[in-house]
C-alpha cells in the first residue's frame, strides 16, 4: 500500500515537472544587436521550449557624449525560434552604440 502512494506521488511529481516545463514562457537571449542607419535590430533566440511575448527595450547611447535614445517594442517568441526584432528610432544617426535588454513577462 505504501509503496503504491509512493509510486503514485513520484508519478504526480513528474507529471507536474512536465506540465510546468512545457507551460513555462520563452527564455530569450540576445545573440547580436546593431544598428542600420536609424534603424535598431536586436536578433533574439528562445533558448526555451515555450512560446510567448517579451519586450525588447533598445538604448542608443551617441558616441559624442549627451542623453541616450530610448525605445521598447514587442515581440512574440515560438519555442527555440530565433527572430530579428527591428525598430526605427527618431533622432538616431546610425552611429550610436546599441544596448539591449530583453524582459519576460513584459513590463
Amino acid at each position: 500500500m505504501i509503496r503504491a502512494l509512493l509510486v503514485l506521488l513520484g508519478v504526480l511529481v513528474l507529471a507536474c515537472i512536465g506540465f510546468v516545463r512545457g507551460c513555462s514562457g520563452p527564455r530569450p537571449e540576445l545573440v547580436s544587436a546593431r544598428m542600420r542607419g536609424p534603424v535598431a535590430e536586436a536578433v533574439v533566440r528562445n533558448a526555451g521550449s515555450g512560446e510567448g511575448q517579451i519586450e525588447v527595450d533598445f538604448r542608443l547611447r551617441p558616441r559624442a557624449g549627451g542623453p541616450p535614445l530610448l525605445k521598447s517594442e514587442r515581440a512574440t517568441l515560438r519555442p527555440h525560434e530565433v527572430a530579428r526584432i527591428e525598430v526605427k528610432i527618431e533622432g538616431a544617426r546610425g552611429d550610436e552604440r546599441v544596448e539591449v535588454e530583453l524582459d519576460y513577462p513584459p513590463r
